[in-house]
């Protein structure tokens, strides 16, 4: 009885502690943001030209937090070999039980070995969509309020020209989550309005005709630099709960988010 009595309060005890006094598990993460570029899909619904606020300007139930809001500092991460002997009380001073081995890269750094790589090339064979960002890294995902800020800003100029912008966070508390805030922009690249004023001279006189001409040509050469004009936007704003080693796929007609959670708990498991 008292055996079983001692189990009962050891677990009790254990189950009390606050979930900053618990180790951060470390994940490797792996994910592709697909650019949709079938305009005939696309076009099924009504888009804005622009949006008329950043998607990291507001705060708004679910978004996620704002430029201004305290956030933990952790930049130093991405040089642990700076801190070398420092690094294991650096860990521990922001309650990481659980360090990461020597052998482990360097959290949050881009790691080269891409599992995803055959499903990206198949992607981007395809004439209707294309791999605009494909990052994997090794990250400790913590609890909600000290979720790790990614920000994205790339740029695709294929069929379509496209920009995704924004940013997402990584959290955990009984399950897996990622909260989205990107916004996606489309271009169109259009002449300068000055090329369509320019025309042949209308002159006899052929000295006259080769000099104009050599100077109209010079004009369209400085303005021959076509420029994007925005068409449609969209604001990808969502919240997904996951599991880990699953492979999870969000869903928008402008922008798929292909993403991937691997547990790490030996070097093998990278």
């Amino acid at each position: 009885m008292s055996q079983l009595f001692c189990r009962t309060f050891l677990l009790l005890c254990s189950a009390a502690l606050p979930l900053s006094a618990t180790a951060a598990p470390w994940y490797r993460v792996e994910m592709l943001l697909v650019a949709y570029e079938d305009e005939s899909l696309i076009e099924q619904e009504l888009w804005p030209e622009v949006l008329e606020t950043s998607a990291t300007g507001e705060h708004e139930s679910g978004s996620l937090l704002t430029e201004t809001a305290t956030t933990p500092d952790y930049t130093w991460w991405l040089s642990p070999s700076r801190y070398q002997q420092l690094h294991h009380a650096l860990f521990a001073g922001f309650g990481f039980i659980r360090i990461p081995k020597a052998e482990w890269p360097a959290p949050l750094q881009p790691l080269a070995e891409l599992k995803l790589a055959n499903e990206a090339e198949r992607i981007n064979k395809r004439s209707d969509m294309n791999v605009i960002w494909h990052q994997a890294w090794v990250e400790p995902i913590q609890e909600e309020g000290q979720a790790i800020r990614h920000t994205i800003n790339v740029r695709l100029q294929d069929k379509l020209d496209i920009q995704v912008t924004g940013r997402f966070e990584l959290h955990r508390s009984r399950y897996l989550h990622i909260n989205t805030d990107l916004q996606v922009q489309h271009y169109e690249l259009q002449a300068p309005a000055e090329l369509s004023a320019l025309s042949l001279p209308a002159n006899d006189n052929r000295a006259d005709y080769r000099s104009d001409l050599l100077a109209q040509s010079e004009i369209k050469a400085s303005l021959a630099v076509d420029l994007p004009t925005p068409i449609r936007a969209a604001r990808v704003q969502q919240s997904r709960r996951m599991r880990s080693n699953e492979l999870h796929y969000i869903d928008h007609p402008m922008l798929g988010i292909v993403l991937n959670i691997v547990p790490v708990e030996r070097a093998e498991d990278l």
